[in-house]
């Protein structure tokens, strides 16, 4: 059918309040599907399920943070059937908070057992890895010390974490990974090593593109092969002392009035076709039987950075606000 309804964007309060009371009506014909990036990845696994099922998807396709609070917004008269969202802790959240319901997906076992819930709640379709990226033509620094000390002579931007998901998901394991000492570390690269924040990914990608800068920290690698397969003169730089991991989970809402529909859809996105188009959009596929992109290395990195999930639920706004206050709000001071 390709039928499917795309929506975008946030709406607040009344002209949402009424929005949400006028969507609640019978919809034994539609599913919704609230859904981070890829824009083109959820388009095309919407289509293809449509295609197969006789079922139409209202599909919500913004970034975690819009589908966060829109789910926020309809606590009490939910909507969304299934989510899919670009970073584990927004998962590790509804689950705590009840609000996500058990289902273990039917290719499941095709995939690694430790990029999912253990119980079952949500279940990653794919991953990115956060890590450096720079122009071809310059050396990068071999570990992360080395580049937030200054030790490596070049200019540094990095995303945002308050406006880039995958950047404060990087903050967040990096800092619960390195302890206390790394914010010294952070204080330097943002007095010597110059570093600089852009507003989100696309502005950080592009001002490495534009040789505004020499190097880019907390770059979300399938975004950076993107700009490569487009013929940009970039490269991906895994420091040897760890990269992290940001899987992507999709869950069923334990209010959803269709779990068949919900369970299907699921099913759907483990499937062979649609795990070609997870890695079709650069993204490391979750089934190991699926091969990367030509672009991307066969295998992920050796050192992966993960932290525990509930250490991160607990420090995430924390280490979110300390690092606005001291780090990307704080003077640059040359020495």
């Amino acid at each position: 059918m390709q039928s499917y309804r795309l929506t975008g964007g946030l709406f607040t309060g009344g002209l949402l309040a009424l929005l949400l009371a006028a969507c609640q009506s019978d919809r034994d014909d539609v599913m919704v599907v609230y859904s981070a990036g890829p824009r083109p990845l959820i388009a095309e696994v919407v289509a293809a399920f449509e295609a197969k099922h006789d079922i139409d998807i209202e599909l919500f396709a913004a970034t975690t943070g819009q589908v966060m609070a829109r789910l926020e917004a309809e606590k009490y008269r939910p909507r969304a059937d299934v989510v899919i969202l670009a970073s584990e802790l927004g998962a590790a959240g509804l689950k705590r908070q009840g609000r996500l319901r058990q289902y273990r997906p039917r290719d499941i076992d095709q995939t690694p057992a430790d990029w999912h819930d253990a119980d079952g709640y949500y279940h990653a379709t794919g991953a990115a890895i956060v890590a450096m990226a720079f122009r071809s033509d310059a050396p990068a620094p071999p570990t992360w010390e080395a580049a937030l000390t200054g030790n490596w002579n070049g200019r540094l931007t990095m995303p945002s974490p308050s406006r880039s998901g995958s950047a404060a998901d990087f903050l967040i394991a990096f800092n619960i990974d390195r302890g206390d000492s790394v914010w010294d570390q952070w204080l330097t690269a943002r007095s010597r090593a110059g570093l600089e924040f852009s507003a989100a990914n696309n502005q950080a990608i592009t001002s490495l593109i534009l040789d505004v800068y020499d190097g880019m920290l907390a770059a979300a690698d399938y975004l950076i092969y993107r700009q490569m397969d487009r013929d940009a003169d970039l490269k991906v730089h895994y420091p040897t002392d760890g990269s992290v991991l940001v899987t992507r989970p999709i869950a069923i809402l334990a209010a959803t009035p269709q779990p068949d529909w919900a369970e299907r859809f699921v099913d759907h996105y483990f499937s062979e076709a649609m795990q070609q188009a997870v890695a079709d959009q650069f993204l490391a596929p979750a089934r190991t039987d699926i091969e990367p992109a030509a672009i991307r290395p066969s295998s992920l990195p050796e050192t992966l950075i993960r932290p525990d999930i509930d250490q991160a639920l607990e420090q995430q706004i924390p280490i979110l606000r300390r690092f606005q206050l001291e780090i990307e709000r704080a003077q640059v001071v040359r020495r």
